[in-house]
């Protein structure tokens, strides 16, 4: 541990240099931009700053990439705040309470509690990175196929907790999200799944279905309804953005449990922020003594999955740094930075090039202070140049989506799942359906579905693998726990609304 902190130091000494610090703040600046962009989430604000690296020192190049990677994280709650629509996947879950705290003229608050809360999951996860990296990784590395899919499994039987009122509508949404996801290239075989045109050969972008579930279809039913968000009056005081004492004493534990868990799940290769997003809401839905409160502007539901999206940061950092094993798409995209930097990624990398990592975990540092203080603010920034532009919002939000749509990969077919999903994400709207249940499907079956087939493989046909192993056990005791809890919780849910409805 004093080995870490001295390291740390000199790295601090090495970075903090008055054009580093430039860098990493516009660094931060740009990647908040970048996040908060409809379809340009973390890997592609990587990918445009790679090329500004070149002719750079190993430590300001890497310290620019991190920096807007940590920004992207930051960015992606503006609009999901702001104008329900998600800047990336792991927004998606910001969106589900912080909009709602938004149309009641909360918007402010919602914005310094995720600007507050991810912070502190960017420090947690970045302290982490600094004790722990070389324990955590060295345990991560012996999970293999079957407790993936195990975890993948565990996820998806998380979704009757998102099910709602009605268990058998987020049903039928999370078998539609299964279904999608199997479109395209097996992973495996090679076959050709469902692709009935070219475009669809690698499946459906996720992306492209986001944007528009959550973009376009809000907006369908924003002009349908004739809704004109609340934004309160237009001030500049910093009161207004900075959530009180009792408010911060609120979201103090579901903070730091959003925290744990991000970092948690970013050190798993391939688990990523999204799904610790959705992994720390559920867990506060599940503890919270009114959860009625989830899906209307609950501070806590958003507080814990932004500290698990910054937190994520640090921890997809942890195999990369440590093994040479990317933890999700931004930090697969650094991986090709250490390489053009010259740098050989695996167990030596912190041996042999020690200087480089620490600078690169200061600079991270510096930026995630940096950060917090850009967010805060700016906070009256947008939210006033939202009041300015609200009588026009419907056509920028169509248009940020639809040239987000475009970037994905700069054809015209991505822009047309955008708005087939946006009719889609209306009609689920109109009709109560709910779409974590189908998002949440959407992302975890394609995992599910690799690891259950390395799984087979491994086991020789086999499916005793998955109770070979303590850890699988426990997983699998965990599925059916939580299964079980489903069905009984389901018939006592609908008897208190029964008696509710009755009494009321």
């Amino acid at each position: 541990m004093l080995d870490s902190l001295s390291h740390l130091m000199v790295a601090f000494n090495q970075v903090a240099t008055p054009e580093n610090l430039l860098l990493i703040f516009v660094a931060g600046l740009i990647g908040t931009l970048v996040g908060a962009l409809p379809g340009l989430g973390p890997s592609a604000g990587i990918a445009l700053m790679m090329p500004l690296t070149f002719g750079m020192s190993p430590i300001s190049g890497l310290s620019l990439l991190t920096g807007v990677y940590m920004g992207t994280m930051y960015g992606g709650r503006l609009t999901a705040i702001l104008i329900n629509t998600p800047g990336d996947a792991p927004a998606i879950v910001t969106a589900m309470e912080g909009y709602p705290m938004m149309q009641r003229g909360k918007g402010g608050q919602a914005l310094g509690i995720s600007a507050i809360a991810s912070f502190v999951g960017g420090i947690f996860g970045l302290l982490m990175l600094i004790f722990f990296a070389p324990i955590i990784a060295e345990y991560a590395i012996f999970l293999g196929p079957p407790e993936y899919f195990m975890l993948m499994l565990l996820g998806l039987s998380m979704i009757i907790v998102l099910a709602g009122s009605d268990p058998l509508k987020a049903l039928i949404a999370t078998l539609v999200g299964v279904l999608l996801s199997t479109i395209g290239s097996d992973y495996v075989s090679g076959n050709v799944r469902f692709a009935v045109v070219p475009e669809l050969i690698e499946g459906v972008d996720f992306v492209a279905v986001i944007i528009g579930l959550f973009g376009i279809g809000e907006v369908l039913v924003n002009v349908e309804e004739r809704i004109r968000l609340n934004m309160g009056k237009p001030k500049f005081k910093f009161s207004e953005f900075i959530p009180g004492l009792a408010e911060l004493r609120h979201i103090s534990l579901p903070t730091l449990r959003g925290s744990v868990i991000g970092t948690g799940i970013g050190v798993l290769p391939g688990a990523g922020a999204t799904i610790a997003t959705f992994i720390a809401y559920i867990t506060e839905k599940k503890l919270s003594k009114q959860p009625e409160n989830f899906g209307k502007g609950a501070s806590e539901g958003l507080a814990s999955p932004e500290a698990a999206n910054n937190a994520a940061v640090p921890g997809s950092l942890i195999p990369l740094l440590t093994l040479g094993i990317p933890g999700s798409g931004g930090t697969a995209i650094m991986l090709g930075a250490l390489i053009m930097f010259g740098l050989n990624p695996g167990p030596m990398l912190m041996i042999q090039s020690a200087d480089i990592v620490w600078g690169t975990i200061a600079g991270l540092t510096i930026a995630n202070l940096f950060l917090l203080g850009s967010n805060i603010l700016l906070i009256p920034v947008f939210v006033n140049a939202l009041r300015l532009i609200q009588n026009h919002l419907n056509a920028i939000v169509v248009a940020f989506c639809l040239v987000g749509a475009f970037s994905i990969n700069y054809g015209t077919f991505d822009v047309w799942v955008t708005v087939v999903f946006g009719v889609i994400g209306y009609l689920m709207k109109r009709a109560n359906y709910p779409t974590g249940p189908f998002i949440l499907a959407l992302v975890l079956a394609p995992l599910a579905e690799n690891y259950l087939r390395q799984s087979i493989m491994l086991g020789q046909g086999s499916w005793g693998i998955f109770v070979q192993k303590p850890l699988t056990m426990t997983f699998t005791i965990l599925v059916l726990g939580v299964v079980l809890f489903g069905l009984a919780k389901a018939p006592i849910a609908s008897y208190v609304n029964k008696r509710r409805n009755q009494a009321a």
